[in-house]
């Protein structure tokens, strides 16, 4: 599985918002997302767009039924943590 990271919205990193964001993909049979939806967050609206863009960057390891590559369901959380200054 291959993960890129998201991007922090400005704004958010600005006030100091931190948070998730639940997504159901569809992962092809080649490892790609074909499909990304944000079924919940938290707080709503502030890193979908964000999460949503790297997901479908992602990359994983095929499923396989039958010796064969098949689509796949999932669901995973994408989590903004701002770094914490030393």
């Amino acid at each position: 599985m291959s993960r890129v990271e998201p991007r922090y919205p400005f704004r958010a990193a600005a006030r100091g918002i931190e948070g998730w964001v639940e997504i159901d993909i569809t992962v092809s049979p080649a490892g790609t997302v074909s499909d990304a939806r944000v079924v919940d967050a938290s707080p709503e609206g502030i890193f979908d767009r964000a999460a949503l863009e790297a997901i479908r960057q992602w990359r994983f390891k095929p499923a396989f039924r039958d010796g064969r590559a098949v689509e796949q369901q999932a669901t995973q959380i994408v989590r903004f943590r701002l770094k914490k200054r030393r």
